[in-house]
């Protein structure tokens, strides 16, 4: 690990890392040289082991280059109020680690399966967990949901049938980085550090039998064009999947930030809730005004 000092872009970004550090947390992962990371939990009012509730697990963005794990805590804030509960986990990026795209990918990975084996601790419903993330942490949040089938079919074997990996009920990208080829997304360095890229590339991992898709962009990005979204949309529906895309003409890469532009964040976390609830994911009355702490 290397020696860090947080800079904050905004006054809303240090207030957001400093509430972040008053929600509660466990420990997801251990190394051998004891460092750990936590996982923060935003709890529903009144939340007990006892209960079966949804959830998300949002991966922040940054480009793997930022620590940003205040990126989706007015999010998370919101949903909590709205009974579903939310966790923000720590991953190891280059900010502070030297690590490579792989490396951070599966990490990822391994957050969302330790998030399911203690959903029944955690009180919440392990069918209704909702992985959520932004541009590279968009890219996470695919990696988990787009693990490939296991083929075990066979000629000499009746009734033998294909194993599907553990997916989300649902995957959630804000402007998420969906092509690692892409120039886009050259800073991430997935085509130089991955053995195999293809293998972490969301474009490859394409298939039949992903989970329902929830696509956010703003028209205005000038780092992540809305058009590779809307092909990426496509292409999960043509697979037999069920995508939505959602395209904001006034957003740019601050589409998350709610302190940026909340008339955007409203639209978009009110669209997020409205298919959600179609799904049969969050009951319906977490639609509702804003509500931030």
């Amino acid at each position: 690990m290397t020696p860090f000092i947080r800079r904050y872009s905004s006054a809303e970004d240090a207030r957001r890392h400093s509430s972040l550090r008053k929600v509660p947390s466990l420990v997801w992962k251990r190394f051998e040289d004891k460092h750990e990371l936590r996982i923060s939990f935003f709890e529903p009012e009144g939340h007990s082991a006892a209960q079966r509730t949804p959830a998300v697990m949002f991966y922040y963005g940054g480009m793997w280059a930022l620590e940003y794990e205040e990126e989706f805590v007015a999010w998370a804030t919101h949903l909590a109020s709205r009974g579903v509960a939310c966790f923000i986990p720590e991953y190891r990026n280059r900010a502070r680690f030297d690590v490579t795209a792989d490396e951070i990918v599966q990490e990822g990975i391994e957050a969302w399966q330790w998030l399911h084996s203690q959903a029944e601790n955690l009180g919440i419903d392990p069918r209704r967990i909702t992985l959520a993330g932004a541009d590279a942490g968009g890219l996470m949040a695919l990696n988990a949901a787009m693990q490939p089938i296991v083929r075990k079919r066979s000629w000499w074997r009746w009734g033998s049938q294909d194993e599907l990996p553990l997916m989300p009920a649902c995957v959630v990208i804000f402007r998420g980085v969906v092509d690692t080829e892409a120039p886009e997304a050259r800073m991430l360095r997935v085509q130089v550090e991955a053995p195999e890229p293809d293998k972490i590339n969301p474009c490859a991992l394409l298939r039949r039998k992903l989970p329902p898709l929830f696509c956010v962009h703003g028209m205005l990005d000038p780092l992540l064009d809305y058009e590779m979204r809307e092909w990426f949309c496509e292409e999960w529906k043509r697979h037999g999947n069920k995508a939505e895309l959602i395209l904001c003409p006034q957003a740019d890469h601050t589409l998350t930030h709610f302190a940026v532009n909340p008339v955007v964040f409203e639209q978009v976390l009110r669209e997020w809730e409205i298919f959600m609830v179609e799904l049969g994911l969050w009951p319906e009355e977490t639609i509702g005004e804003c509500s931030l702490v």
